[in-house]
């Protein structure tokens, strides 16, 4: 899987969970199928607790963000008991150490920084489709396709690392195969100065079992995906999360992760 950070190119993240109002099976499909479809959301997950569905948006700016939500809202109002929207502010994608058993854990980082300087022409957002589809797609077969040299293809990307707008490349697992679950985790934080958020994120980041940490605007501050065996062991990293920085964390949720239906770091939307 490819990793691109879009808000180099202005176009930041916006999360939203839902709770469902005794909604079938079918009215439930009905609505994960459309948001699958949606050119604007980057992933969409089948949660299980207080929240059904949570979805991830790529907009250029909090009221494009906020047109979509209520076309959204105005179609399937009727389907939702309860939503919650955050703003993202920083993300880490983080290996999973638990299965690799390094010693130092690699992290891809998510700064979210607009750069007014790096512009995705035609051929940028060719080249940024096929990553897309096709993570191990060699330099050679990409110039091939988009009708242009190995070499051009080899700087395009190499400007894009450069920018921080391509951010690695992420194998990417279902946990469930391997015989692990999937939860999400997010904190109510009281204060959240640099000096706290530095040592909470440094710890929670080193877990080898926490594969995504996220900093948000919004009722939960902060935000994590924790992949563990079983409910002992998530509770157990959990425990020692809250008890660690029980001074600072004043509510949380978590809920599993059932599925993942949609993830694609550049939706269509963006590449329009």
């Amino acid at each position: 899987m490819t990793i691109f950070d879009s808000a180099v190119v202005d176009y930041g993240w916006y999360r939203v969970a839902f709770s469902l109002l005794n909604v079938s099976k079918k009215e439930k499909d009905e609505f994960i199928t459309h948001l699958k479809k949606h050119k604007y959301l980057f992933w969409v997950g089948e949660l299980g607790g207080n929240w059904d569905i949570m979805v991830n948006f790529v907009c250029k700016d909090v009221y494009f963000f906020n047109k979509l939500f209520e076309e959204l809202i105005a179609k399937f109002g009727k389907y939702i008991r309860e939503y919650e929207l955050l703003i993202y502010i920083n993300l880490r994608d983080l290996e999973r150490n638990y299965i690799l058993g390094k010693k130092e854990k690699k992290s891809f980082i998510h700064g979210m920084n607009y750069d007014p300087k790096v512009k995705l022409d035609d051929l940028d957002r060719d080249i940024v489709k096929e990553l897309t589809k096709d993570a191990l797609i060699t330099n050679l077969d990409l110039g091939s396709k988009l009708k242009v040299s190995r070499n051009t293809i080899k700087n395009r990307i190499k400007l894009m690392i450069k920018n921080k707008l391509l951010l690695g490349f992420r194998l990417f697992i279902d946990p469930r195969v391997l015989g692990y679950s999937s939860h999400m985790l997010f904190l109510e934080i009281n204060r959240l100065n640099l000096e706290e958020e530095k040592k909470l994120f440094n710890y929670i980041k080193a877990i080898p079992n926490v594969t995504f940490l996220v900093k948000h605007i919004g009722r939960w501050r902060v935000g994590m995906e924790i992949e563990t065996k079983d409910e002992r062991e998530f509770q157990d990293i959990f425990t020692d999360i809250r008890g660690r920085f029980s001074d600072i964390i004043t509510g949380f949720e978590s809920f599993p992760i059932f599925q993942d239906h949609l993830i694609d770091y550049f939706p269509e939307g963006v590449l329009e």
